[in-house]
């Protein structure tokens, strides 16, 4: 999905160093074993006969919940929780793992679909929908989408959340031609996840005849549907085109200074959360480091989530925070929090601060 990079059983959110900082917890509710010493905050899978499927996330306005009705025959029963029993964040899944469903609970078909692409499985007191995220057997987009013949539309999300659809495709013969395109399309799992440019990425809804939806992540540059569906640039030409049907942003400042903007000299703290850290605490330079860097008219454009990997920089307040996410490989530097589309080309010293 927009943030197309899953690490092996964690998915990190823009704000936060784990899938819970700042985030209110795993998407689930799930918990962190007692015994564990860190933090863990495993993504919503389950897995069998080599497919991993992951929980397909809900947005506002968007597809629906599928009901107690639709579920088919069982398909297997979940032999390990994992949130429950493993303290290790970089635990790879195998056959009947779950990230949430407890274990000896059913896993089931869900009627219409193949099970290579959707199962269903109640956790917590609801129903959840799983779609495969990899599958090893898969060759083609058709084994791991089971949509041809049932798309009625293809929307796309706004790449400011993420979570609001702002254009669609809607005329029958065009959905029908993408669809075939992405069930024709030859598959490789081990084509890196994400984009070189934030932009590059966006987030495409399949909005389905039935009221589902089946959301996917689109590089694009090169022509990939999440995960590794290589539909190429035919493709892309009807993305732009959904690009260019949404509303038009706010215009965005040539330059903008973040610790005048943000006040961020009256922080009482600041933290670096890295998620590729793996010591007990990350050591942060002080408050005036960072002023010393981001007191200063920057190159501004406008903010879309970081497509690659990132680190988040917290500058905590009496009643609020802000929160700004790093990516190295460009060094941009993200608003993240408060909500306000703005990102700051900084420079190279401050690579220097948080790695």
């Amino acid at each position: 999905m927009t943030g197309m990079r899953l690490a092996p059983l964690c998915l990190l959110f823009l704000v936060g160093a784990s899938c819970a900082t700042l985030g209110g917890g795993p998407p689930t509710g799930g918990a962190t074993p007692t015994s564990c010493m860190s933090m863990i905050d495993y993504i919503d899978f389950v897995q069998n006969a080599g497919i991993f499927y992951g929980a397909v996330p809900e947005y506002p306005n968007v597809g629906r919940p599928i009901t107690d009705a639709e579920l088919g025959a069982e398909l297997f029963r979940v032999k390990n929780t994992l949130s429950v029993n493993s303290c290790d964040p970089w635990h790879q899944a195998v056959d009947g793992a779950s990230g949430y469903v407890p274990t000896g609970e059913p896993v089931f078909r869900v009627k219409g679909y193949a099970p290579t692409f959707r199962v269903a499985a109640h956790h917590e007191g609801r129903l959840v929908l799983y779609e495969a995220d990899s599958n090893p057997a898969a060759h083609r987009g058709a084994d791991l989408m089971d949509i041809e013949g049932r798309v009625k539309s293809i929307a796309l999300f706004d790449q400011k959340t993420g979570r609001h659809l702002v254009s669609r495709l809607t005329e029958k013969s065009r959905v029908d031609d993408l669809v075939r395109l992405v069930a024709g399309a030859s598959v490789d799992a081990n084509i890196p996840a994400g984009c070189a440019h934030a932009g590059d990425c966006v987030q495409l809804a399949f909005e389905l005849t039935d009221g589902t939806a089946s959301i996917r992540g689109y590089d694009r540059i090169n022509g990939v549907l999440w995960r590794g569906i290589k539909v190429g640039n035919a493709f892309t030409v009807a993305v732009d085109e959904l690009l260019r049907l949404a509303p038009t942003a706010s215009p965005v400042p040539t330059t903008v200074n973040l610790a005048r903007r943000y006040e961020l000299a009256r922080a009482t703290r600041v933290s670096v959360k890295d998620p590729a850290y793996t010591g007990a605490a990350r050591p942060t330079p002080p408050l005036s480091s960072f002023l010393s860097v981001l007191d200063a008219d920057l190159p501004a454009l406008r903010g879309a989530r970081p497509s690659g990997q990132y680190v988040v920089v917290i500058f905590e307040f009496p009643d609020h925070y802000v929160s700004l996410a790093y990516e190295e490989g460009t060094n941009l530097l993200t608003v993240a929090a408060p909500d306000d589309e703005l990102a700051v080309q900084v420079p190279i010293g401050f690579r220097g601060l948080v790695r």
